[in-house]
């Protein structure tokens, strides 16, 4: 039996998302991977509900009393993915033209929830929040023209389906944060720490040279979890009291400077089954927040925030036999025999910045109106750009209504439109140039990509 039928994925579409062997292709709303879009507008670094545990621990000491804080958001995320014919491709052979170029595309919604309670005494306020920061989903399409192509078998999973089938990234934080308002300066500082409970389980078309070669192609399937920590922290200043603040923070990068480490198993479908025990070894970025909220009047408020995150860290996904040392030089060969990767996949991903800025408007006490608009720099050079990992320059605009219902019970909803720059990669890829482990297919393409966010949230006060 062939290797790509001797296999049946299994589909996971969990809170985190569905991605590529070893990384995601995100519904992304910022840049890289990251997807924090919970509390919507009202989601930043000078907020004082209970997202501001992970935006700014600060903030939580700007709200007085008992706060519960119920948000989720629903991402529509269409994309697509066009290969040319790049000089390193394996032949396609008869039976097979079209396998491995033209166009991939999918469609996916996926859901992210966020809980979150803080709690002011005096001068000091608790908080303790479960976030989804991190992550992405990709569930490609079929590729009909191989349907039931009894000698071809594989190709139905799309021409891209050597960097992406299907598969979960995410990583989970659960948070406890504390906060100190200096009342007489209008100061106010916090601090978090997060246990993150990260997860990796993707499966894509692999040949164990790391060639596109329709005859051999088989499946790898990853799954692997890990417990990680980091931290926040921040502050908040009333510039002008009850007019104007300005708030800064940092998030560390999970496990701060020691590097995130996954264990699971490493399944490969080639000529037959094959389990080894591996770990995964990556490196996710930290992130600097900075950001202004003025009252020019009772009824209107402006905003203005951003961010700059380490995407540098991201150098690569290094894969190898269970507590073993996985690195490479720059060629992708291990660098000593004590260090034998099974599959390292080069990133070399670049700093991005953030901004946006937006305003609210209550036209009654009880109805505020707002907006915003942004934009985010890409993270992924051309070179690495590949459809298990997308990311492309992006403007969003986004707006909605917050309301009291009753008495201490607000809901907000807004839809926030993210418009991503398309990017044309043919003949830039470097991945087929590495040696093993670190090569793999020309992944050059035309990528486009479109995602539109729902967000609704419900806090109660007391």
């Amino acid at each position: 039996m062939h290797p790509a039928r001797c296999f049946t994925p299994r589909v996971v579409l969990p809170i985190g998302l569905l991605l590529a062997v070893l990384a995601p292709s995100p519904a992304a709303n910022a840049a890289g991977f990251a997807t924090a879009r919970f509390g919507g507008e009202h989601g930043n670094p000078i907020t004082n509900n209970a997202t501001a545990i992970y935006y700014n621990p600060a903030g939580i000491a700007e709200a007085e009393g008992f706060h519960i804080f119920l948000d989720g958001s629903l991402a529509f995320r269409s994309a697509t993915y066009d290969h040319g014919q790049a000089s390193s491709d394996t032949p396609e052979p008869d039976g097979a033209i079209g396998a491995n170029h033209g166009k991939a595309t999918l469609f996916n919604v996926i859901g992210a929830p966020m809980v979150g309670g803080t709690a002011k005494f005096g001068s000091f306020a608790l908080g303790a929040g479960f976030f989804v920061p991190i992550g992405g989903t990709s569930v490609w399409d079929k590729d009909d023209d191989f349907a039931n192509n009894p000698k071809f078998p594989g190709p139905i999973d799309g021409e891209q389906r050597w960097y992406s089938i299907e598969g979960t990234i995410r990583s989970l934080y659960f948070t406890l944060a504390a906060a100190y308002e200096f009342k007489k300066i209008g100061l106010s500082v916090g601090v978090a720490a997060n246990l993150i409970d990260s997860e990796i389980h993707t499966i894509r078309a692999r040949n164990a040279d790391g060639s596109d070669n329709v005859k051999s192609e088989g499946r790898s399937l990853i799954d692997v979890k890990g417990i990680n920590w980091g931290f926040g922290v921040g502050a908040m200043f009333q510039a002008i009291p009850k007019k104007l603040w300005v708030g800064a923070s940092y998030q560390s990068r999970p496990n701060v400077a020691g590097g995130m480490h996954m264990d699971g198993t490493l399944t490969n479908f080639f000529a037959a089954k094959d389990e080894t025990k591996v770990s995964v070894n990556q490196d996710l970025p930290d992130i600097y927040r900075l950001g202004g909220r003025f009252r020019p009047m009772d009824t209107l408020e402006l905003r203005l925030f951003g961010d700059f995150t380490r995407w540098s860290a991201f150098e690569s996904q290094c894969l190898a036999p269970e507590d073993k040392p996985c690195k490479v030089n720059a060629q992708g060969a291990a660098i000593d025999e004590k260090s034998k990767p099974i599959q390292n996949l080069p990133r070399n991903w670049q700093d991005t910045v953030g901004v946006r800025g937006g305003a609210s408007y209550w036209f009654v006490p009880k109805v505020e109106g707002f907006f915003g608009l942004g934009f985010d720099s890409n993270a992924i050079p051309d070179e690495s750009l590949d459809p298990a990992l997308t990311d492309f320059n992006k403007i969003s605009v986004g707006g909605g209504a917050r309301v009291e219902l009753i008495k201490q019970l607000h809901a907000a909803a807004s839809w926030t439109e993210i418009f991503y720059l398309s990017r044309d990669t043919n003949g830039k890829s470097k991945n087929a140039g590495y040696v093993t482990p670190s090569n793999g297919p020309d992944a050059g393409g035309k990528y486009t990509q479109l995602v539109g966010v729902l967000n609704v949230n419900l806090e109660a006060s007391f």
